[in-house]
């Protein structure tokens, strides 16, 4: 391996380790976690301190009269919508994707489990959870303010897949929310209908407040991976994906502008509201950590629904209860264009590697191959066969390096550490020879993209989630052989064998690389440094990711060494002094490199001979 090799190694390990850094979480989100879950614990045991408490400040005020109080309030605010009591009762709709919960209370979503994914524990995967979710609107009434979810609503029609829920003030007034669950996807179909309101709300106040909270709870094995990509995303016509950022102590955002869609986004799951011509006004979106069991964040959005009073007037939107799978939340449509949710899949800056290599091989090969970890393969082997002319000019340049290097040795030495014209020489060696010193780093370079693209790709790909190969039973996450029962700094608590196997072939493929570019002193031991960075950088990562490396690592051994086999060095000798016998054109970047060497060559021995001892500085000034 020789330098320019090492330098672009080292580049692509600095910007690894710079965004394990910072996607990492700080001491102070470690220390918040373990205060959450410290708390949780002390709030559980004060429940039965608290009890009696509790019981006798009921006690203190009858419930009967409470519950009458209560009721005279509402009236005076609702009017004729106050009558609308009763005991809460959930309404099922189901499909072979999704079972949705309808409450009466309310007549909101209150439960929405799909049912074809499972937790990580095996337990049903509930992405609403009635008692940690709010849906209402808020009317301004001449008394107050009226809040749909203080009323039972009343199912006035249902099928299959329609449900109808409609709260009525018996006057001729009424309020009507439509789903409709398609046939066998993540989406539903959601309607308010405002009929004969316009008398109902006050005048110059008549807009429709919409809040739609839910607090997120752990679905996958690691809560704090899942903490860390979890996230409220929105997106306003006209302008990108936006995000409120996963780390810190929350944050609350004001937005103005049309929205298409807010969504609440877990690691591999995600709930979105989408709206085609609803959502049109300033709107106040806040996500805030939750103490609550087995929680991970708590999303609020406080959105604006336009209305002018109008006699009948309708909203369409809909819902999106489903995983983050590119494919799925693309060609979602939702009754209008240009919704990008796909954008919800973080891609990273290489993503265009994702979206026209990974995904549609992952796509292709999953219709003929059921293991995921024989589609890592085969996307390995295809990927590593079109970098192959990258790699086989890598090879030549460093096999060429290699013959050059007595002669590099030598000028190193004549010139005892005056760099500049140690440079100069090297650099019209490299011109007689026709070798270029950057002939070896740039197919590293180039082969970056796909390097950072699988880097990002694999620990948020939907496909690996749950997907068990060999010892892995989970490709989504690390593959632990062995659990330590203690924590290593920098490494962990478990021991990762693909990230094992990954981190002992880049050793040897270093050793391997060494023998070939004759690389020897600080810059042989540098190649050795960075696999062991990797070992602890890696350990926790899915184990999709470091099973492709070891794949990536096995076939780099192969193209090698059919490489050696076809490449012979005399060959390259004999091609290295045909180039020194033809006349050396320079290019003009070479040109201009080599005047500025000698510029900088004359300033300092300029500079030398002015600091010569014993010369005295010219002091004549003329008069």
């Amino acid at each position: 391996m020789d330098r320019n090799t090492i330098i672009g190694f080292s580049l692509i390990f600095l910007i690894l380790v710079g965004y394990y850094w910072w996607t990492s979480p700080s001491p102070e989100e470690r220390a918040r976690e373990q205060r959450t879950a410290d708390s949780i614990a002390r709030v559980e045991a004060q429940k039965v301190k608290k009890a009696p408490v509790a019981a006798a400040k009921a006690d203190s005020i009858p419930a009967a009269v409470a519950k009458a109080q209560d009721s005279l309030k509402l009236a005076n605010v609702a009017g004729g919508f106050a009558a609308n009591t009763g005991k809460e009762e959930i309404i099922y709709l189901k499909n072979k994707s999704l079972t949705l919960g309808i409450s009466t209370k309310g007549g909101r979503i209150a439960s929405a489990v799909l049912n074809e994914h499972k937790r990580s524990d095996k337990s049903a995967l509930e992405l609403i959870n009635p008692k940690l979710s709010e849906f209402y609107y808020e009317l301004a009434v001449p008394n107050g303010t009226l809040r749909t979810d203080a009323f039972t609503w009343k199912p006035v029609s249902k099928t299959d897949s329609t449900l109808t829920m409609r709260l009525d003030n018996g006057a001729g007034s009424y309020m009507d929310q439509v789903y409709k669950l398609n046939y066998q996807n993540y989406l539903v179909d959601y309607k308010l209908v405002m009929h004969g309101m316009q008398d109902q709300v006050m005048k110059g106040n008549s807009d429709l407040k919409l809040t739609w909270r839910n607090i997120l709870t752990n679905q996958e094995k690691e809560l704090k991976w899942e903490t860390q990509n979890s996230m409220l995303m929105y997106k306003t016509e006209g302008e990108d994906t936006k995000d409120l950022g996963a780390s810190g102590d929350g944050k609350t955002e004001s937005v103005t502008g049309k929205f298409q869609w807010v969504a609440y986004k877990q690691q591999y799951f995600n709930s979105t509201l989408i709206s085609k011509d609803a959502l049109e006004k300033d709107a106040k979106l806040t996500w805030a950590p939750t103490k609550v069991a087995n929680g991970v964040k708590d999303m609020k959005s406080e959105l604006y629904l336009n209305y002018e009073r109008e006699t009948e007037k309708s909203y369409n939107l809909s819902f999106y209860f489903g995983p983050n799978h590119y494919k799925t939340l693309k060609n979602i449509n939702a009754g209008t264009k240009d919704l990008d949710l796909q954008k919800i899949v973080p891609l990273g800056w290489f993503g265009f590697v994702s979206r026209f290599i990974v995904i549609p091989v992952f796509d292709f090969l999953g219709k003929y191959i059921g293991s995921m970890g024989i589609i890592i393969l085969m996307l390995t082997f295809i990927i590593k066969f079109l970098l192959l002319p990258l790699v086989y000019k890598s090879y030549i340049s460093t096999a060429k390096m290699r013959i050059l290097k007595p002669e590099l040795d030598a000028i190193k030495e004549k010139h005892n550490g005056d760099l500049q014209k140690m440079q100069g020489e090297n650099m019209a060696l490299y011109r007689k020879a026709g070798v270029s010193p950057l002939s070896g780093c740039i197919p590293i370079l180039l082969q970056m993209p796909i390097l950072f693209a699988m880097f990002q790709f694999f620990p948020h790909a939907f496909e690996l989630r749950q997907k068990a190969f060999l010892w892995s039973a989970d490709l989504s996450q690390y593959d632990s052989i062995l659990n330590l029962g203690f924590h290593i700094p920098f490494y962990g608590d478990h021991v990762s064998l693909f990230t094992l196997l990954m981190t002992v072939s880049t050793l040897i493929y270093t050793r391997l690389n060494n023998q070939i570019s004759g690389v020897s002193g600080q810059m042989k031991w540098i190649g050795y440094f960075m696999p062991i960075i990797f070992l602890g950088v890696l350990n926790e990562y899915a184990s999709g990711l470091t099973w492709y490396y070891f794949v990536s690592n096995i076939i780099t051994f192969a193209q090698q060494a059919v490489i050696r086999r076809t490449v012979n060095d005399d060959k390259l000798h004999a091609q290295i002094a045909e180039a020194r016998k033809k006349p050396v054109k320079k290019s003009a970047f070479s040109s201009r490199l080599e005047t500025a060497m000698k510029q900088a060559q004359q300033k300092q021995q300029a500079a030398q001979k002015k600091n010569l001892p014993g010369k005295k500085p010219n002091n004549n000034k003329k008069k």
